[in-house]
């Protein structure tokens, strides 16, 4: 129920999103366009009423001063005292990736919380493994809660996936890959409950023969319980 929830507010979320958008961008311009005018830009920034850059909308996103992510003097004091070795963390980041193809909403300290669009972000936490487009958001500190797209591979290959996290990572994921596995994901410190379906040498259920049903494998990776249902 809550996984429901969660997803029918994301297609309210991203219907909001994509009027706020048009508006944003119609408005912008001090001039009516006539009919059949095509209105072209490379970038937009949306300011607030304090003059802080709020909304980032390009194709690349435009760059902004007050942006925490791309300042890596932020970056060190908001995110990097995470870390036990902040150094290290700051040489992983210099190859992080940045851009993105749409809008990013930032709050008024400077943390990306909304973006919406293809090649999204990395997340502040690593590099991600697949090239993402859809939507993402941020709690109030940048750190990524959470996500609804496509992801595709270093293969060309695509895969769904809607997840959400919480303070221990990845805690939720509905996905649809692209071996053929369809299922539900949820994790916690104690292990990963998987739901669903898979051919054989499934890589998520890590079956050799095709299975429907439910497994559970502990922190270790280690499988502790399974119930087959197409047997």
């Amino acid at each position: 129920m809550l996984l429901r929830k969660q997803v029918k507010q994301l297609r309210i979320a991203m219907f909001i999103g994509g009027i706020l958008m048009m508006i944003i961008v119609v408005s912008s311009f001090t001039r009516v366009p006539e009919k059949n005018d095509i209105i072209r830009a490379r970038g937009i920034v949306i300011e607030d009423s304090a003059g802080r850059d709020r909304i980032l909308i390009g194709a690349p996103i435009p760059s902004s001063t007050h942006r925490v992510r791309t300042d890596t003097n932020l970056v060190r004091k908001y995110w990097g005292r995470k870390y036990k070795n902040a150094d290290q963390f700051m040489k992983w980041y210099k190859n992080y990736y940045h851009g993105g193809i749409g809008m990013v909403v930032m709050n008024e300290n400077g943390f990306d919380r909304v973006a919406i669009g293809d090649r999204l972000a990395d997340p502040n936490s690593g590099k991600r493994m697949f090239e993402a487009a859809g939507v993402m958001w941020n709690d109030k500190e940048g750190w990524e809660m959470g996500g609804a797209g496509v992801n595709t591979t270093k293969d060309g290959e695509a895969r769904s996936v809607i997840g959400v996290d919480d303070k221990d990572g990845e805690a939720v994921h509905l996905v649809a890959l692209e071996d053929g596995t369809k299922g539900l994901m949820i994790g916690s410190s104690n292990g990963q409950l998987l739901i669903g379906v898979s051919k054989k040498d499934g890589a998520i259920f890590r079956n050799k023969e095709a299975f429907i049903g439910v497994k559970f494998f502990n922190e270790k990776g280690e499988l502790k319980w399974e119930q087959k249902m197409n047997e």
